[in-house]
């Protein structure tokens, strides 16, 4: 059969060097991961870890990356485990998790949220008067017990509310010694998404700049709630400096050179389709897309972008994360339903690349990607649906 090169993998074959190149090639600036020998890993850890034993955090501490929600980070009880992890590996880049656009509902024990998690407390009086309101006077509410923060103040840019919250994670960063090493956003929305449930309870209409039109039909007002999210990343840039982390979750950064280019690694959350790409070709083609030379900001001497899935099997999902991120270059995490840190079941050790990625074949029949590692080769092929046929890390003869 003959085979050629599609449009699309064309473009990939041309841009593509961003993430593991580098890494594999040129000597990792000091302080740096980078140079880890693949498969690079990522710890993803939504909730406390002050339980943590002993095997749990020598596990994690294999990770190059670990995100933990922010104000866990901060939290004084927390200084015990995040310095038995630098310990272990100096190395090791902590990043603390934020709700972008939100704030929760406070909680009633306040005298616990001081003693334990003070940035929850700082965080909810600094955006206190900045939430976002119907015009019935309701709160919009993204999830159930998590109200949107307003963007939009006198039909301009709400900057207030960025440096509220960008002051904030710069104290708190001072106060801890540099306790977090970046943030992951999520999420970037290019319109305000509330969950359909929680929609069908609030009275009113979402009009953050109050013209009297709908959010959703004014193309205005989601230009200006749009940028507000790049103005708010620029503006932590500016504060905490250009080797300041910072991941995007959501659409418009797989998408949006612009916004692409603020961050220095994407969430790929429910990789390889969600929900924005039909196939799994599909998701792991715009993957090597995205880390093409310039889509995104280097930090540290490299990007940080995560494959993921909380519905991963180890043979099937979690797998598939690994091998993409070995042909991307980024880092992976292996989830067994939800975004807590389990430990690791995955074994494989490629050596370091010995060649960049190639994408062979074409859409309407066997599509295949590969890359040659020291100890075998990454092989990923698909069905001209777009489906998996193949999905192994080959070991050498």
């Amino acid at each position: 059969m003959h085979r050629r090169i599609c449009i699309l993998s064309v473009l990939i074959l041309a841009f593509l060097a961003a993430c593991g190149r580098n890494e594999s090639v040129e000597p990792a600036p000091p302080g740096s991961s980078a140079a880890a020998v693949p498969p690079e890993k990522a710890v993803v850890h939504w909730r406390s870890f002050g339980s943590w034993d002993e095997a749990t955090i020598e596990a994690a501490a294999r990770a190059e990356m670990i995100i933990f929600p922010m104000e866990h980070c901060f939290s004084p009880e927390s200084e015990g485990v995040l310095g038995e992890l630098h310990r272990l590996n100096p190395d090791i880049r902590i990043v603390g998790y934020r709700s972008m656009m939100s704030v929760l509902t406070l909680y009633p024990d306040t005298v616990y949220l001081r003693r334990v998690l003070p940035y929850v407390l700082d965080y909810y009086y600094a955006v206190r008067d900045d939430w976002a309101w119907t015009t019935t006077q309701d709160t919009v509410l993204i999830w159930r017990d998590i109200v949107m923060l307003d963007p939009i103040v006198n039909g301009g840019l709400n900057t207030g509310l960025i440096d509220r919250m960008v002051d904030l994670i710069a104290e708190y960063q001072d106060r801890t010694g540099g306790a977090v090493d970046g943030i992951m956003h999520d999420y970037f929305m290019y319109d305000a998404y509330l969950n359909p449930t929680v929609r069908e309870s609030m009275t009113g209409d979402v009009d953050f700049d109050e013209d009297g039109v709908r959010h959703e039909d004014d193309a205005d007002e989601r230009a200006l709630f749009y940028e507000w999210q790049k103005e708010y990343a620029r503006a932590i840039r500016a504060r905490l400096g250009d080797d300041f982390i910072q991941i995007g979750n959501g659409r418009p950064p797989q998408e949006d050179a612009g916004l692409a280019g603020l961050m220095n690694g994407i969430f790929y959350e429910l990789y390889p389709n969600n929900p924005w790409y039909g196939t799994d070709r599909t998701g792991l083609l715009r993957l090597l897309e995205n880390h093409r030379p310039g889509y995104l900001r280097p930090a540290l001497g490299r990007t940080w972008s995560v494959c993921t899935n909380e519905k991963g099997t180890v043979s099937a999902n979690n797998l598939f994360c690994l091998l993409s991120s070995l042909l991307a270059g980024c880092m992976y995490t292996e989830l067994q339903g939800t975004y807590v840190f389990l430990g690791w079941t995955l074994d494989v050790a490629p050596g370091a690349p010995l060649g960049e990625t190639a994408v062979e074949g074409a859409m309407d029949s066997i599509l295949t990607v590969r890359r040659p590692f020291r100890n075998g080769e990454v092989r990923i092929s698909f069905l001209p649906s777009g489906r998996r046929e193949d999905a192994v890390f080959q070991a050498a003869e």
